[in-house]
């Protein structure tokens, strides 16, 4: 009985542990969702200068776009990050 017990009290310990160490990422995610969401349903159109050029766009894709491009920065980031820690 006390096996389960632990078994139960140390998976809700690893599942606090997670919420934890990303709470921040979690509530950031919502957040976009809620901002994306919002930008559909309004129909906005977004318009960026890029270089030389003009780009339209519906404002919740860009809001996509621009996540986007901060995860891959944030993974490149992680791993320059590990391997100059392998490197020590």
């Amino acid at each position: 009985m006390s096996g389960t017990r632990t078994r139960d009290t140390a998976g809700e310990n690893r599942f606090v542990a997670f919420l934890k160490r990303k709470w921040l990422a979690i509530v950031l995610v919502v957040l976009l969702v809620v901002v994306a969401i919002q930008n559909g349903v309004g129909g906005d159109r977004a318009t960026i200068f890029v270089l030389w050029t003009q780009v339209q766009m519906p404002t919740w894709l860009l809001v996509l776009i621009v996540f986007a491009i901060g995860v891959i920065t944030g993974w490149v980031l992680a791993r320059n990050r590990a391997a100059r820690k392998a490197r020590r």
